[in-house]
């Protein structure tokens, strides 16, 4: 009975602190930001030993699932009070939606287990995108997100610094290696936590042509974050960082001077240290290894085989084949199971022409309903710097699925599309630090 007595303490405790941070996180957009951008990081660090708990039919849930969770319950409990919803937030529940029901519909026929351990592979996303899209934008918001952000790009470098030291040096300091990243001395650090670096340095690009301090810090910062993206040799980073760049000098029509010195000097900082430190495992000559499509004629190949075998049901087209079904296929003789690194692919296969026409409207849509904005700011993660940071998802999610802090590039750009569907300006001028608003009582459109 004494057993059974401090186990239903245990319980109502662990569920008055989850209401506790529910209701925190449904008040402050920040703390939520604060919350996703931590996950990432504590990820990046303990690749596989991140903190677990396995419940009854042996699900594993992790450190960062119950974050998610936690972010998730947040934004429904902000959108089910929300009075009009905008065209891109239904998109965004329209998405959320149609991978629940195919969730669903994979617990019942492959089990619980299964179901939910493919369905993570959007958790982040989904969590992240309604949470931030239920929020008002703001100055202020943005402003501190891109703060945030910065900060935790700060300590990734300092782990791929001792990553580096470990791999070049032979000095272990006791972190724990990159799974993904045993190929080449340089690469220690997942595709999508590149991806992550990239899309700070890109936060930093709008103050590159400014003078004062705080343009000068962030423009130093910057170039370290560019020098250490192109060092960590991930191709399709560096095709979705020269489109973002593309994208911003697009809009404003011509790169300044200062813009195009530091990313030149970047640059050619980064040839020099990767042609006196890189190696290659292949013995290739390094020109010719960068040239080299082999990866994604492998990936195209495997996209191939996981069509031929879904396409020919006219439900799969509608709805999907159910998370748990799993991705076999056979790439060049060699029968693979994995993911295959590819979202817009992966979102047709579990949820059917729906969701994928839903994704393209949260990217491609997105970012032609925000290109008008102007893209001059005054804070980070400014409406001016969505549209580059939208085109550089579009691309990455090619051949990646996304990080666990994509989603909050989604939800912020859907919340500015619909303040300026409302008819306001998409971040209009507030305090400093402006006081909590009601949980699910301010409107985004």
């Amino acid at each position: 009975m004494i057993g059974l007595a401090v186990l239903g303490l245990a319980l109502a405790a662990v569920a008055a602190i989850g209401v506790a941070l529910v209701e925190a996180l449904a008040r402050r957009a920040e703390l939520g930001a604060a919350l996703l951008l931590a996950m990432t990081l504590l990820n990046a660090v303990l690749v596989r030993r991140v903190p677990a708990l396995t419940l009854p039919g042996g699900i594993r849930v992790q450190l960062h699932d119950a974050a998610f969770a936690l972010l998730l319950a947040a934004a429904v409990l902000r959108l089910l009070r929300t009075r009009r919803l905008s065209a891109f937030q239904r998109w965004a529940l329209l998405l959320a939606g149609v991978l629940v029901v195919s969730l669903v519909r994979g617990a019942l026929g492959f089990g619980v287990e299964r179901a939910v351990a493919e369905f993570r592979l959007y958790l982040s996303l989904v969590a992240g995108m309604l949470y931030f899209a239920s929020f008002p934008p703001s100055v202020w918001l943005s402003d501190r997100v891109g703060v945030l952000w910065l900060a935790a790009a700060v300590p990734m470098l300092a782990l791929v610094s001792l990553r580096w030291l470990d791999n070049l040096a032979g000095i272990d300091l006791g972190v724990p290696p990159e799974e993904f990243g045993a190929d080449a001395a340089l690469r220690v650090l997942d595709g999508p936590y590149v991806f992550f670096l990239a899309t700070a340095a890109m936060l930093t690009a709008p103050f590159w042509r400014r003078r004062d301090e705080r343009a000068r810090r962030l423009t130093r910062l910057g170039a370290l974050l560019l020098l250490f993206v192109v060092l960590l040799d991930r191709r399709t980073v560096y095709l979705a960082l020269l489109v973002g760049i593309a994208v911003l000098v697009a809009r404003r029509g011509r790169l300044g001077r200062r813009e195009a010195a530091v990313a030149a000097g970047a640059l050619l900082l980064t040839a020099g240290v990767y042609l006196a430190f890189a190696r290659s495992d292949t013995g290739q000559p390094l020109a010719r290894a960068a040239a080299s499509t082999g990866t994604l004629d492998w990936r195209v190949e495997g996209w191939r085989s996981l069509l031929a075998g879904w396409s020919g049901s006219p439900a799969n087209w509608l709805v999907g084949e159910p998370f748990g079904s799993g991705f076999t296929r056979t790439v060049e003789g060699t029968r693979l199971a994995v993911e295959p690194h590819n979202l817009y692919l992966t979102t047709l296969l579990r949820s059917g022409l729906v969701g994928v026409v839903a994704l393209v409207a949260l990217t491609v849509g997105l970012l032609r309903a925000l290109w008008p904005v102007p893209a001059g700011g005054q804070g980070l993660l400014d409406p001016g710097v969505l549209p580059a940071l939208l085109a550089m998802q579009t691309v990455w999610f090619v051949t990646w699925l996304p990080g666990m802090e994509q989603g909050m590039v989604t939800g912020l750009a859907v919340a500015v599309a619909a303040g300026r569907a409302g008819g306001g300006a998409p971040f209009p001028r507030l305090s400093r630090r402006p006081p909590p608003v009601a949980a699910g009582t301010g409107r985004a459109g």
